[in-house]
């Protein structure tokens, strides 16, 4: 069960039950803080949201980093494009 607390910018969750993100213990609520009681991490609910956003942001970059992949990637999108301009049916 998820609990919402509203604020005027967004919905922001309240965990009742969440685990570490580094050793997968069970972390407890200290104040606005939850802690891991094995590693001792610490950190506010929404700062777990901004790291999980900036972690999928560095592995699109470490995917992108192939030239011949992306190169391809391109090709496909304006290929892709240009049957939907065309009215063509598309064969990938």
């Amino acid at each position: 069960m998820v609990l919402y607390r509203f604020t005027l910018v967004r919905a922001l969750p309240i965990l009742k039950h969440m685990k570490c993100p580094d050793c997968s213990n069970n972390m407890k609520k200290h104040g606005a803080f939850y802690t891991c009681q094995r590693c001792g991490l610490s950190f506010k609910p929404w700062e777990v949201e901004q790291a999980q956003q900036r972690a999928k942001t560095e592995l699109k970059k470490l995917e992108d980093t192939d030239p011949i992949k992306e190169e391809e990637r391109r090709r496909r999108k304006l290929r892709k494009y240009r049957n939907w301009y065309e009215g063509r049916q598309e064969l990938d």
